[in-house]
């Protein structure tokens, strides 16, 4: 036997009396004996409302559900995609309703389409970005060895490093720092860490610190686009002749670290060396504080210690910076034994130090940190 269904001509008169019985009698049984006859007189309200609601839906009930069912019709037609239609006069505002609420969904549907969209550009960015920094491992070239760790700020970042192998044992290593970090620092890192490339496929006799800064120059200036601004640091080690040449445009200058014939590092101070100065009439960022050139006398054991500003600025939860001379004293306390474990420890401890003085506060800018070291004989 099949169900009778309720009516809402009978069920709405009788819901609403329900309701106002239970919520009455739950104030008479809480209420204070001055607010009872509030109680009283609202059962009595309701009494007669029903009777009014009855009378009134009686006469419409078939209007109502034919309304009802017309709604549901259209809501089964907006999830299917179709348009919907103002057949029932009674439903009109209904269905207006309905069309205010598709309006809506197809805005956020576009909407999601378009987040995804971005999340893969920048997916996809941030994998390029990911490519150009060397692996974690340690480049061994002859008597030279570098380790070095850049952690970006976000997704991408402006920092970037590299090196190329080159005959006679020598070694080119450039770190760079674009303004700011994000995916467009990342972009004029990967335009910055480009140049180098084309350039080493040029011939490895075009790879001087010199002309690597000036290619990077060229390649971040960008016809319509903002004024890039970069800071780039580059050294070309030669263990035969015992110097590393560089060039620099406005980078910070990198440590010497001295170490002892147990790879105990005893003295660590700022690079010398003579300073050039390189045309100063390029009126681009890169070159409005002038590139500098120069060279500085190696000495077996020595470790050059490249960074950028983030690493230095790295501030705590006092809003104190990490500096120079915390990075002066890390590296004090550290010992660049033989072989990869080594100059890699010395990396990773530096790192490790950076990380316990921010005691967690999130880094602001991006953190490079670049280790060059020169085996005794």
């Amino acid at each position: 036997m099949s169900a009778t269904p309720l009516r809402p001509a009978r069920a709405a008169p009788a819901l609403i009396l329900a309701a106002a019985l239970a919520a009455a009698a739950i104030v008479i049984l809480i209420a204070a004996p001055a607010q009872r006859w509030l109680a009283i007189a609202a059962i009595a309200g309701a009494v007669a409302v029903g009777v009014f609601a009855a009378d009134r839906l009686a006469g419409a009930g078939r209007a109502a559900q034919r309304a009802m069912g017309h709604i549901v019709e259209q809501a089964d037609r907006l999830t299917r995609g179709e348009a919907l239609s103002n057949a029932d006069p009674v439903a009109i505002d209904a269905v207006a309703s309905l069309e205010k609420v598709g309006e809506r969904v197809k805005q956020m549907v576009e909407a999601r389409a378009h987040i995804l969209a971005t999340e893969r550009d920048l997916d996809r960015a941030r994998r390029m970005y990911r490519s150009i920094l060397p692996l974690a491992s340690v480049a061994i070239h002859g008597a030279i060895r570098v380790a070095g760790q850049c952690n970006p700020a976000a997704e991408t970042g402006g920092d970037w490093w590299t090196y190329r192998k080159l005959s006679g044992g020598r070694m080119l290593v450039a770190v760079g720092d674009a303004t700011g970090h994000g995916v467009y620092s990342a972009m004029i890192g990967c335009a910055a860490h480009g140049a180098v490339e084309a350039l080493s496929n040029v011939g490895e006799d075009q790879l001087t610190p010199l002309s690597v800064v000036t290619a990077i120059n060229a390649a971040i200036r960008i016809p319509g686009a903002d004024r890039a601004a970069m800071s780039v640091f580059a050294a070309l080690f030669d263990p035969a002749r015992g110097v590393v040449d560089f060039a620099n445009a406005s980078h910070m200058f990198p440590f010497v670290a001295g170490t002892d014939e147990s790879g105990a590092i005893k003295s660590v101070g700022a690079m010398g060396g003579q300073q050039l100065p390189v045309d100063d009439n390029d009126d681009s960022e890169i070159q409005a504080a002038g590139i500098r050139a120069g060279s500085h006398r190696l000495t077996p054991g020595d470790a050059i210690v490249l960074f950028t500003d983030g690493l230095v600025e790295r501030r705590d939860k006092q809003g104190r910076e990490f500096g120079y001379r915390r990075l002066q004293q890390a590296l004090q306390g550290g010992k660049l034994g033989s072989g990869d474990t080594g100059i890699a420890g010395l990396r990773d401890g530096v790192m490790a130090k950076v990380d316990a003085f921010a005691s967690g506060v999130a880094a602001d800018d991006d953190v490079t940190l670049v280790i060059c070291s020169l085996d005794r004989a």
